[in-house]
């Protein structure tokens, strides 16, 4: 797998957190990646997913600045804003079409 997944939105499919969104922040090996959402999940703590258990989107978040700020505060501010804004747009989408 390569690195160019990390920024992708995806929802979880099982667990305790099924049904909410997270964006990948790492890769972990082929099977597994990093998820977090700047609520439950930092960048700082993210949950460790296999890729069987998430349902990867087509909208991606750009990640590149806010995983190399010093203040990972700020980057999680950063993460569930683009997060919202996102969730915000498809139930709008949803609600049209």
């Amino acid at each position: 797998m390569e690195h160019d997944i990390i920024g992708v939105v995806a929802v979880s499919r099982a667990g305790r957190d099924k049904g909410r969104c997270f964006a990948v922040v790492g890769v972990a090996d082929e099977s597994c990646v990093y998820v977090a959402d700047g609520k439950t999940r930092s960048l700082e703590k993210p949950k460790k997913k296999k890729l069987k258990h998430l349902s990867v989107q087509k909208a991606r978040i750009p990640l590149g600045d806010a995983l190399k700020t010093a203040d990972k505060g700020v980057a999680d501010a950063y993460l569930r804003k683009a997060l919202a804004s996102l969730t915000t747009q498809a139930a709008m989408m949803m609600e049209e079409g």
